[in-house]
């Protein structure tokens, strides 16, 4: 009698080859299925890096036509937590000079604040507006519509409030060292996935310190720094395993990385910043 493992199907085939080719199928599928993850990611990471260029570029359109005065993190009010900007704040007049409202603007689309007056939230949300990152796992739900989650994030620590409340906006020259320091980077939403412990504040307000970091093309972000050049960095090189932001004396071979517009300043003090 012939073994079963040599048995032939009705097909010709024996359930040994059967089961051989059902293996080079499985393990097929999951070398096409990882391209195809590989391909997406990096084409998230491209419009996400190329949308943080286009930022950085009215940035710096902005600043040479004020004076060199740097746009506001958010709206100048020290009573609203960052995370309870809604549309009505955006729109408020603490918010005229808030970079979400005044680089769009300059890029050719409508402000946050307009978005907000002409009840089009939903605007925000769509693939074409210059705040909008095509990765960031925002809110599929009415949630969204209650304020704009940002996926970009201006600096919080380059604008930090002092202890008597005063909130200096700072100038394109008093950032000592442009090609290293930081204005823009990949913002935390509730729903992304956090690489650290450390992380934290993951909550969609405007501003964002290194704690706030998202990392969403396998375990990498994008920063953008004053000069208008872009980097990809995990979690590990922008903060300590304790919560704590690497400072410049302290990151290690080919990492230059400054959150604060003196260097020599430590970006972990407070007040100010997020």
């Amino acid at each position: 009698m012939e073994p079963k493992c040599h048995r032939r199907a009705r097909g010709g085939f024996t359930l040994l080859e059967l089961l051989v080719a059902m293996a080079i199928v499985i393990v097929l599928a999951g070398i096409s299925f990882q391209v195809y993850t590989n391909m997406v990611q990096g084409a998230n990471l491209t419009r996400a890096t190329q949308k943080i260029k286009d930022l950085g570029q009215a940035f710096v359109d902005y600043t040479t036509d004020h004076g060199g005065r740097l746009p506001l993190e958010n709206a100048d009010v020290p009573e609203i937590s960052a995370d309870a900007e809604d549309w009505a704040v955006a729109a408020s007049e603490e918010a005229e000079e808030a970079w979400y409202n005044v680089l769009p603007e300059r890029m050719g689309y409508r402000s946050v604040a307009q978005l907000g007056q002409d009840n089009a939230p939903l605007a925000f949300y769509d693939s074409t507006y210059p705040i909008f990152v095509g990765a960031a796992p925002y809110a599929k739900s009415e949630k969204k519509l209650e304020r704009p989650y940002f996926a970009i994030g201006m600096n919080s620590r380059l604008q930090r409030r002092s202890f008597d409340g005063y909130k200096d906006p700072g100038t394109l020259a008093s950032i000592q060292q442009p090609a290293n320091t930081v204005i823009f980077l990949e913002r935390g939403l509730p729903k992304d996935e956090q690489h650290s412990k450390a992380q934290r504040k993951f909550n969609g307000s405007p501003k964002a310190n290194p704690r706030a970091f998202a990392t969403r093309h396998n375990q990498k972000g994008v920063l953008l720094f004053v000069d208008g050049h872009t980097e990809v960095r995990r979690v590990p090189e922008v903060i300590k395993p304790s919560g704590e932001i690497i400072t410049p004396d302290e990151q290690g071979p080919g990492v230059s990385i400054i959150w604060t517009r003196d260097p020599d300043d430590d970006p972990n003090l407070e007040p100010g910043g997020e």
